[in-house]
């Protein structure tokens, strides 16, 4: 089975393009296909550059050629527009930080995260809304919380799933406005901070499953679940393989080795070989494999 062909110029070829001294068919070819290219300079060399800031740069990198997906990005970039809590939803390895990263779009604060499965339990609360000196065994000085560090800003809830039941309720509390604001009260304080930032959940977990185990709060769910945006795995859009590993071999600059990838393994990835595990982390480790050590 041949590989998919992708319908649009790739970055590395427009750049070789570029070293060729092509710049009016480069031209052309980002004018026609409204590419999100533009031609710089660099040391007195010609080089492709973003023409995009905001959303729109961290969505061109989450590279996909699928019509369902491309609809997905479509609505991440409406939604960065917009104040609303977003659920993301997509297994592991499916590029949900970066998705949530685009969410920010022009805000002017940071993007800050914490993955929720991975913090213990009786700090996260701390982390999130911040404390006060000796508010608890080891709160030594005060900490700003993510909440207010963030400022006009994204805070990033990776795993939310995993995020306790009593935090949850908090959590809730903080997401429902008094007077159209929001405001968080860190840990042994007790006056209330206003906040501005935005909130992004994501989770490779089904959490209706987890609301009727009473795993999850129903109305935090209903909270958070306005907008939905569901990443399909790469095994469910295998026409990404071929455009997502020229990707990673031109940021690499190993442009070179990535068609021997492709005539080796992309017909293994078609046909869904049970050795090989196809997300896009894992694409991007077995080309790294197949360039240092010739295998994947």
């Amino acid at each position: 089975m041949k590989p998919p062909i992708n319908p649009l110029p790739t970055e590395a070829s427009l750049q070789l393009m570029l070293d060729n001294n092509l710049t009016d068919t480069v031209q052309l070819l980002i004018d026609t296909n409204k590419l999100q290219f533009k031609i710089g300079t660099k040391d007195g060399k010609l080089v492709l550059e973003d023409s995009v800031v905001g959303a729109e740069l961290w969505l061109k990198k989450f590279i996909s050629i699928d019509d369902e997906t491309i609809q997905m990005k479509d609505d991440c970039c409406k939604l960065s527009k917009v104040d609303d809590e977003v659920l993301i939803l997509g297994e592991t390895g499916t590029g949900k930080e970066l998705i949530a990263r685009s969410l920010i779009g022009d805000r002017d604060g940071k993007f800050l995260r914490i993955n929720c499965a991975a913090m213990p339990k009786e700090l996260i609360e701390s982390e999130l809304f911040g404390h006060k000196a000796g508010a608890f065994t080891g709160a030594v000085g005060t900490k700003t919380g993510l909440m207010a560090a963030a400022k006009n800003g994204v805070v990033f809830l990776d795993e939310i799933g995993e995020l306790p039941l009593e935090t949850q309720a908090k959590l809730l509390n903080v997401l429902q406005p008094v007077d159209g604001k929001r405001y968080i009260r860190p840990v042994g304080f007790n006056e209330e901070t206003e906040i501005s930032c935005r909130i992004v959940c994501a989770t490779h977990r089904n959490l209706w499953e987890m609301v009727e185990k009473n795993q999850f709060r129903l109305d935090l769910f209903a909270r958070i679940s306005t907008f939905v945006l569901k990443i399909k795995p790469l095994r469910e859009r295998k026409c990404d393989i071929k455009p997502i590993a020229e990707s990673i071999g031109f940021s690499m600059k190993k442009e070179t080795y990535i068609q021997s990838f492709l005539e080796k393994y992309h017909d293994d990835y078609i046909n869904g070989k049970e050795s090989l595990v196809l997300n896009v982390r894992s694409l991007e480790q077995a080309i790294k494999r197949y360039i240092v050590l010739g295998r994947i």
